[in-house]
């Protein structure tokens, strides 16, 4: 009787240890079932920054739900027209509303829309001056993400996204032409000669538009430790935000990383900064260097300029949850949310902290409390996000030349992009497409 006992007790140490081992290296049997349990565990946690209740997300795993892409719903405006529905699905009653007074060039719009071959998705669409959609890009979800990120367009016509936290190369054409796997890149891009820059976790990154090769620009870290007198980065380093030492080995590292997967350094339920633009200088101001970045960190409403070679802080001010500052000769511009009061606005502020309002707000009815960017054109127009489901362009003078929402039956959903491209442009992209057939 002893002697089975003792079997069944070292039996069940084997098996107890067997198991805490294979938990912790990986191997035999976790190995088979760990990529599925960390799915679900991850599904049931969702996204931070999604409300979305788990029961709507179960079911929109098996049908169309807008749960997690509504906007707050705007009245129809007197001069919106629909969008041509060719590119929609021919049940879809509300179209997007389109209006316009330009008579050439295009529209890109980067969003979630329902086309006639798929359900709900990620797409930038080109729309021409009459409302037709002339070209359409499919930029899927991958695994468990539902955040349509941003995207950029590269100066050869490419449409850069970090969807879902990859970052992804289409053509012009809507071929993939190289992509890195889902590691922490988020929010907006800018693009410098051959290297694209961007957040990658809590590190700024280049990435070779080239090879893919990723180089580590500026770690958060690095700022903090070399910035001991500027007290926006001084936060509370409590056990929940604490940037840990170890921190220095997990962040985003050079080159194309074989242990990618294992990197995880930065969680964005412990974001007390929140990274959100890189803008290079590239001699636009010469008050700094080239390289000096220009960066936004949304939780402590601060954006400022950054040596990458020593990590110090050569300029700061301060907004409301702001996002997409952008170099000028003398000053940046800044898209202002404004999350705390009841407008946004895009500014002007120079380096000796004078402002303007380039757009503001009370003006158009226009409050986004989350992402935001905008573009000025070379005729001094500017386009730009308004609510959630909008973009305005006004001319030099703040007349409205073109509007948008993104209607979807009697809803309103999420635009995260938006941009013109004029017709040169437009002729010289397609004509690369043509080339490659």
């Amino acid at each position: 009787m002893k002697s089975k006992i003792a079997l069944w007790y070292l039996i069940v140490v084997f098996l107890f240890s067997w198991g805490f081992l294979s938990a912790r290296y990986h191997i035999f049997p976790w190995s088979l079932i760990d990529g599925f349990i960390i799915t679900v565990e991850n599904f049931v946690k969702g996204d931070p920054f999604d409300d979305t209740p788990l029961a709507r997300r179960v079911v929109a795993e098996f049908k169309d739900d807008t749960a997690q892409f509504e906007a707050d719903n705007h009245p129809g405006f007197a001069n919106g027209k629909p969008l041509s529905p060719d590119f929609f699905d021919p049940e879809q009653k509300g179209l997007p509303l389109f209006f316009t007074e330009k008579t050439s060039g295009y529209y890109m719009v980067y969003g979630i829309f329902k086309a006639a071959s798929d359900g709900l998705a990620p797409y930038a669409i080109l729309i021409d001056h009459k409302g037709n959609v002339v070209r359409s890009w499919h930029l899927p979800f991958l695994g468990q993400s539902k955040e349509s990120r941003r995207i950029f367009i590269s100066q050869e016509g490419d449409l850069l996204t970090n969807n879902s936290d990859a970052l992804r190369c289409y053509s012009w054409c809507g071929d993939l032409k190289w992509e890195l796997p889902p590691s922490g890149f988020h929010h907006e891009m800018d693009e410098w000669g051959d290297k694209l820059y961007l957040w990658r976790w809590d590190t700024v990154v280049s990435v070779d538009k080239k090879d893919q090769s990723v180089t580590t620009i500026l770690r958060l870290i690095d700022l903090v430790m070399n910035n001991p007198d500027v007290v926006e980065l001084r936060m509370p380093l409590t056990d929940e935000f604490r940037y840990f030492e170890e921190a220095r080995e997990t962040s985003a590292v050079d080159d194309k990383d074989p242990n990618l997967a294992q990197k995880t350094g930065y969680f964005r339920g412990r974001d007390p900064y929140h990274p959100n633009t890189v803008s290079v200088n590239k001699g636009v101001c010469p008050l700094f260097p080239p390289d000096a970045l220009l960066l936004s960190f949304r939780h402590i409403d601060t954006v400022m300029v950054v040596d990458p070679k020593t990590a110090k802080v050569l300029w700061i001010d301060h907004f409301n949850r702001q996002h997409y500052p952008l170099w000028r000769p003398d000053g940046i511009t800044v898209y202002n949310n404004r999350t705390n009061f009841r407008h946004s606005t895009i500014e002007y502020v120079t380096f000796d902290k004078k402002r303007t309002i380039l757009a503001d707000g009370k003006d158009f009815r226009w409050h986004r409390t989350w992402t935001g960017n905008y573009s000025f054109l070379d005729d001094g127009s500017l386009l730009f996000l308004a609510n959630h489901s909008e973009f305005y362009h006004l001319d030099e003078s703040g007349h409205v030349m073109s509007r948008f929402v993104n209607r979807f039956n009697a809803l309103d959903l999420t635009i995260v992009n938006a941009y013109f491209v004029d017709e040169e442009s437009f002729k010289r992209f397609e004509s690369a497409c043509t080339k490659s057939r």
